[in-house]
């Protein structure tokens, strides 16, 4: 069933005090900005999460810290800030923070500076360092909700890759492309075949664009095969994980190659950005087409062109036998799409198949975390401290036919 026009507003609004956004807000960790962007005693670094201005920096010890942009004092934007002598001093007066958030210095104000300064109003807010990100809490309370340790986050930095880009599309289009089987085989099926370089199993979602979905309830959300019919009484089987709110956890295209974990994160109403975690737990990820780069703050790239161009689309590289027209990437392909859609996705018009049911349960998941957060609780499916979220695995392969696909991910 679609979605009313109420149910999709509370799905995607994050701003001014939405439920979802004061939800996610409370209950979840949000990556704020690439680890290697934050250099020590380095410029600050913008970052607008659930339409928050924010700035991120790196202290003179390594520490991080993620402030309100405007300086307590008169506003003005700590993006110009000083960064030295672990903290961030205001150019305009002089008024110095440290990583939490505090004001340790106002020069301009005579009296007990130390009283003064302990009773400036000010939001703190924790962040931690680790998977090559630096997360935040935006939450109220002295108690961050625990953090969720991804398969990806304790890998040493040559074993994985971080990138990623801000899309001025609403969060939840990203969120659901990440779940969302049938598509690959589609709007991906020349940039599966370029990178595969003689082929690789993703290629077979190329030969058999129906697949049969079969869902499993997870604590963290849920996880989920799709299956597709082979010739001589094969399938192949994909199993993905949806890790609460935004985690998809995409299967590697053998047992030895990288995977990915994809997220998209609300930067406002109408802007997320969208998260690629590339990895490899096995052992060092070399060059990878995720991992070449050199903007790991603004990669993959959007379309390059504007709606009126249709954003860019290469018709003649479409004559030659390109599908889709985006050769730029496999996430310039998903963008694209989700610009096509408008800056919020109306879902209470639109036609569902047999194939979205995995899209359906990842907007029941969000919806049913939101009306909780609305009654007083918290969400069944946040963050659980006794949950092992690092044995969390997607895995892909060719079983026979009448297998049972839990043997394949549980091996």
């Amino acid at each position: 069933m679609p979605l009313t026009k109420e149910e999709n507003d509370l799905l995607c609004r994050v701003e001014n005090g939405a439920p979802m956004g004061e939800m996610i807000r409370q209950h979840y960790w949000l990556p704020a900005v690439p680890s290697c962007k934050l250099e020590a005693d380095g410029a600050p670094v913008r970052v607008r999460l659930l339409g928050t201005r924010l700035v991120a920096f790196r202290a003179t010890d390594g520490s991080v810290g993620v402030l309100d942009e405007q300086c307590s004092h008169r506003k003005a934007s700590l993006a110009l800030a000083i960064n030295a002598d672990n903290g961030l001093r205001c150019i305009y007066h002089g008024w110095k923070f440290n990583v939490r958030g505090e004001v340790v210095e106002a020069p301009n104000h005579t009296g007990n500076q130390e009283q003064f300064c302990n009773h400036v109003r000010v939001n703190r807010y924790t962040t931690v360092d680790r998977g090559g990100i630096v997360w935040v809490w935006l939450g109220q309370g002295d108690t961050p909700p625990p953090f969720p340790d991804l398969p990806f986050m304790d890998l040493p930095a040559s074993q994985r890759s971080v990138t990623s880009v801000e899309v001025p599309t609403n969060w939840v289009q990203g969120v659901e492309a990440s779940m969302d089987s049938s598509h690959v085989g589609v709007l991906h099926e020349s940039t599966t075949q370029m990178a595969a370089g003689g082929g690789n199993q993703r290629l077979l979602m190329t030969k058999a664009l129906a697949p049969k979905l079969e869902f499993e309830e997870r604590p963290y959300g849920y996880r989920y095969a799709a299956l597709r019919q082979l010739a001589d009484e094969q399938v192949y089987a994909r199993v993905n994980n949806f890790v609460m709110p935004w985690y998809g956890i995409i299967c590697p295209p053998d047992a030895n190659s990288p995977t990915t974990v994809f997220f998209s994160t609300p930067v406002d109403d109408v802007t997320h950005r969208a998260w690629f975690v590339h990895f490899n737990p096995r052992q060092e990820l070399g060059m990878t087409i995720m991992s070449a780069s050199p903007d790991v703050w603004n990669f993959p790239p959007l379309p390059p062109g504007e709606p009126r161009d249709n954003w860019g689309q290469n018709r003649d590289l479409m004559k030659r036998g390109h599908k889709t027209g985006f050769p730029q990437h496999l996430g310039t392909e998903d963008f694209a799409m989700f610009l096509s859609q408008g800056p919020v996705y109306d879902r209470s018009d639109e036609q569902l198949c047999s194939a979205d049911g995995a899209v359906i349960r990842v907007r029941q998941l969000l919806l049913k975390a939101a009306r909780e957060f609305m009654a007083g609780k918290a969400p069944t499916q946040a963050h659980h401290p006794e949950l092992d979220y690092r044995k969390i695995q997607s895995v892909g392969g060719v079983i026979p036919a009448g297998t049972d696909w839990r043997a394949l991910a549980d091996a």
